[in-house]
Parts: structure tokens; sequence; C-alpha cells
């Protein structure tokens, strides 16, 4: 019986015995359906014709129905039902009307609401309009509890950026780029005050309605990252440099490096160097020489040899046939036969010649030529040039967005995880199958106590691999989402004998083009006008 309908209902007494309504109302919370009705009227002892009920309830129309005859003897005061939402944060008071019935009192709703346990939040407003429309079908926001305030986590207010200067070279009158300029270093005094931590809070708590409290959660606190030539004040609320020199985030740990300068050359009369900080050389990086910092590089010469570091590297001049890796950016002159890497981004200001270049981010060539031609130049986002190929064309391969051997690498962790979790799951198996053998005998016996201790050793060494392998399809997935971002910016010209790969496809150019984008639409290589 009853239907999905929302409906409402009052009753009415006349000389002539108990009439209903029944009507419809879309923003009803809590609809009344037939047994309900049906409940309600044997609840208040009214003698009823269950047919006319039904069919009053189904038609469901302004007309009120004649359902009882009888006179007396039956409950005629407002009735009430309580509904509490699931949090127990919000009550509502369902007021159903007996008009002509005997009037309610504000008594009578606070023992009703007593009886139901509802006693912290109640709104006396509401309970006024209620007295004040005994003859309107509501719900009624009756009482409110009150939310907990979870308490802020402690935070630290940096006094440099972790993340390094935001380094935008400036573009000059003649179109090149000044990249001898670039401040790259952070310097702080001995007793600067690095970075300083807010304290957390603990919190405020609540109270649903029935007056039970609600626990909030205490804000958490967090470490100062105490790191090489640093300290913590007293209170532990400031971390101070302890000396001069460069503040770097380091394995999550704040450092301040001194710096350490060549003047001159890095050759025989040096040999290799390796420092905690920042290096200056005023010459050359001469070829078979390595220079290692864990912070940055400047290299006012070429770089002839190689240069690895943990944050940024700038050249003067040029990198030629030498090799460069930075977990940071590269600023250069030119790259020429040479190997290049940074973990952000990579801006030359003339050429890319003949080389392997490759940034996490992006690559911009500038200057008057802004040029790239030959070799294998690869971003994970963009690639900007003036100029890329040349007239006579020379092989040119340019790769943006992820790697092909990212994509096998996803395949290959879709495929291995759901077999690494089947075996997971029997191997659970065979535990519980041992430990149901144990509880029944007492023991293992015939190699059982072996197999039980074998199968929880592989236990811990399935988790561990599920979590790195889920891990790090998380990690390739993110790449994939940054595809749609992956552009090749040609401001000028784009020559035969070029190569664009992006995701799965591969543009080739055969004839010249000028002033175009690349992007990947789909799958596919799309060309659109460039526009400054």
């Amino acid at each position: 019986m009853g239907n999905l309908d929302w409906k409402k209902y009052m009753l009415s007494k006349t000389s002539e015995g108990v009439c209903l309504t029944v009507t419809e109302d879309s923003d009803l919370l809590y609809p009344v359906t037939l047994e309900q009705l049906f409940a309600d009227l044997k609840k208040r002892n009214i003698s009823f014709d269950p047919a006319k009920v039904e069919a009053c309830f189904e038609k469901a129309g302004p007309e009120s129905v004649k359902i009882s005859s009888q006179a007396e003897k039956f409950n005629d005061a407002m009735q009430f039902r309580i509904k509490v939402t699931p949090d127990m944060q919000r009550a509502y008071l369902l007021a159903i009307p007996f008009i002509n019935g005997t009037p309610v009192t504000r008594n009578d709703i606070e023992n009703f609401l007593s009886q139901e346990r509802i006693r912290a939040g109640i709104k006396n407003d509401a309970i006024n309009l209620v007295l004040q429309q005994p003859e309107k079908y509501h719900e009624w926001l009756i009482a409110e509890g009150t939310d907990c305030i979870d308490g802020e986590d402690a935070r630290l207010n940096y006094h440099f950026n972790p993340a390094g200067l935001d380094i935008k070279p400036k573009e000059l009158e003649d179109g090149s780029v000044d990249f001898y300029n670039l401040n790259l270093i952070q310097l702080v005094a001995a007793g600067t005050v690095i970075i300083e931590k807010v304290l957390a809070t603990k919190g405020i708590n609540g109270k649903n309605v029935y007056g039970e409290e609600k626990s909030s959660k205490p804000g958490k606190d967090i470490r100062l990252p105490v790191g090489k030539n640093t300290q913590a004040s007293d209170d532990n609320t400031k971390l101070v440099a302890t000396t001069a020199g460069h503040v770097v985030l380091i394995n999550n740990k704040v450092c301040v490096l001194p710096n350490f300068e060549v003047k001159g050359d890095v050759d025989f009369s040096t040999g290799n160097i390796k420092f905690p900080g920042n290096v200056i050389i005023t010459g050359d990086i001469k070829n078979g020489f390595q220079v290692e910092a864990s912070g940055d590089i400047e290299v006012y010469g070429n770089l002839e040899g190689a240069a690895f570091t943990e944050n940024n590297l700038n050249v003067k001049k040029g990198i030629i046939r030498g090799k460069a890796i930075a977990k940071g950016s590269i600023f250069a002159k030119h790259i020429e036969n040479s190997n290049v890497e940074s973990h952000a981004n990579i801006n030359i200001n003339e050429a890319i010649m003949h080389s392997n270049v490759k940034a996490v981010k992006q690559i911009t060539v500038g200057g008057k030529r802004g040029l790239i031609v030959g070799g294998n130049v690869c971003a994970g986002e963009i690639i900007k040039a003036k100029n890329v190929g040349s007239n006579l064309g020379t092989s040119t391969n340019l790769e943006i967005g992820i790697r092909p051997e990212a994509r096998e690498e996803y395949k290959e962790i879709c495929r291995r995880l759901p077999i690494l979790q089947q075996e997971s799951s029997n191997n659970e198996k065979v535990i519980k199958a041992l430990q149901e053998i144990k509880q029944k005998t007492g023991t293992l016996t015939g190699g059982k106590d072996e197999m039980f201790l074998k199968a929880c050793r592989a236990t811990y060494q399935y988790r561990q691999d599920i979590e790195a392998m889920t891990l790090r399809k998380e990690e390739l997935e993110q790449q994939f989402d940054k595809m749609d971002n992956a552009r090749l910016y040609v401001e000028q010209n784009i020559y035969t004998g070029v190569n664009v790969v992006m995701g799965k496809d591969v543009f080739h150019v055969i004839e010249e083009l000028k002033f175009v984008v690349f992007k990947l639409d789909g799958y596919e290589i799309k060309q659109v006008p460039y526009t400054r």
C-alpha cells in the first residue's frame, strides 16, 4: 500500500465526524506514508474506513474527505514525530495538526522533546512558531547541535623561498636574454630567523542534539626542519641560521651553505670539485674534469667537462662537448655536442646544436637565432624556439610530454599489479588454512610449520611490492594527466627533417612551416597558428 509521492495530511473535527485532507509537498524532508497514516489514526483511537482513507491518500487533493462518524473519545490534539539526521546534529519536529481539536501547549512540546531525549540546541523560536500556527503541517528544525571545531595543525612560515627563487630572465631591446644578472643565491646572515612556527591549537568540542559531547581533534605538531648550520630557538618556535651563507631546502631539511669560489678554471690545478653548497667558477670547467654541488653552480666561462648539481646551473658562455645534470633549472648561452638534463627548465640564449637535451618541464631557446638543430631534444611540458632544423634537412628529433618508456612501464604495472594482488590473496588463504589446522590440532607437522613461516614472510614482501607498484602507477597517471598541456612553439621556421613526438604519435615535417604550434588533440598531433 502507499506510493512514493511526497505527501502530508491533516485532520479536522466537525459536527459530523472526522475529516482527512491529503496534499502533496515536494519540499518535505520526511513525507508521510499510507502505513504511517493508518498507524496515526489507530493511535488516536479513531474508528475509520480504510478504503476511504486509502482513496483519499492516493488522490491527494485539496478536498477533505469524511473518514469517520465518530464524534468523541479520541485524541484530537496536534500530534508530533521527531526525525534526527544521521549525524545527530539536527532534529526536526513534524507537527501534524488537528483542526478544531484540543490546543497544544509549550509544555506538551517540551515534554515530547524530553521523551525523545532531545536536550541540546533546542530552538525556542521554533516552539513559538508551532504554537502560533496550530493548523500548519510542517517540519520544524527544532534543535541543532554544535559542530566540533578541530584544532589547526602547526605550520611553518618560511622567510625564504624553499622552492628556490622565481627566476625570470629579462629580455633586452636587441632580442637577447640577460642571463648574467640572475640572482640564484638566497643569502642569510648568522642569527637570521629563517622559519617561524605557528603552534597547533587544541580545538573546540561539539555536542549533538541528544546532549552528547563530540570530541574535536587537536592540531598536529610539526618539527622544525633543522639542517646543517641551523638550530632551533629555546622555545622551539624559530629556526635560526648559525652561519652566513645560502639557505636551501635539501631532503626536507633547511641548510645554510657557504659558497666555494674557484678563481680561474677547473683543471689540473684544482682537480675535481665536490662541495655541499654553492660553487662559483670564474673560468671554465675543462674537459675531463667535473664539479658536483648540493647548491647552485655558476660558471663564468665554458662548460667543457661535467657539472652535477642539486639545484640550478648557470653557464655564462656555452656547454661545449660537455655533460650537465641539474635538479633545478639550467641556463646557458648555447649548447653544442653535449648531453644536458634538467629536472626543471632549460633556458638557452642562442642555440642547441647536435645535442641530447632533456628537461622535466620546459626548454626555451631565445635570442636572435633561437635555434634547435640536430640531436634529440625532450621536454615534459613545452619546447619553445624560433627556428627548428635547417634548410639542409638536418635530422632533428623533438619529444614533448610522456616518454614512450614511461608509457611502457605503466602498461607493465597494469599487467603485473593484479597478478601480484592475486598471489598475495592466495598466500593469505594458505596462512588462514594453516592457522585453522593449528587451532584444531594444536601443532603443525609434516613440514607445515615451515610452510607457515614462509607464507608469513611472503606476506610482508607482497605488501611492500604492491604498495610500491601502486605508488608508481599513481605517479605515472599524474604524468599522463599533463599530456594535454604538451606544446611545441615555433616562432619562425621549422624545416624538413624534423620529427615531433607527442605520446604515441609522430609528426614528420615534410615541408617548411612557419609560425606554428604543435599540440596533442586526442592521440593525434595537430597544428595551430602561432600568435604572440
